[in-house]
């Protein structure tokens, strides 16, 4: 059944254009497909690199407390 409409329509419009057609098909279905595993891929990668960034900032964090105490002590040590 599938195979008779496709014949008829090489006989109809020629097999230029139904091969045209068919091209653009599959250039329309790859170009979505593509568009979807990008996205995908980014949102796992943006959860990844926002987990990192967290970490950073922590780490962050403990290096300014260090070097608070650090600055204190070497105030109090050159204050005697």
């Amino acid at each position: 059944m599938v195979m008779e409409e496709v014949l008829n329509l090489i006989r109809e419009f020629g097999l230029s254009l139904v091969i045209a057609v068919g091209a653009l098909y599959a250039l329309y279905k790859f170009f979505f497909f593509s568009i979807r595993e990008v996205k995908n891929e980014f949102g796992r990668r943006h959860e990844v690199m926002a987990k990192n960034m967290e970490d950073v900032k922590v780490s962050l964090a403990e290096v300014k407390s260090d070097l608070k105490i650090l600055v204190e002590l070497l105030k109090d040590s050159k204050g005697k």
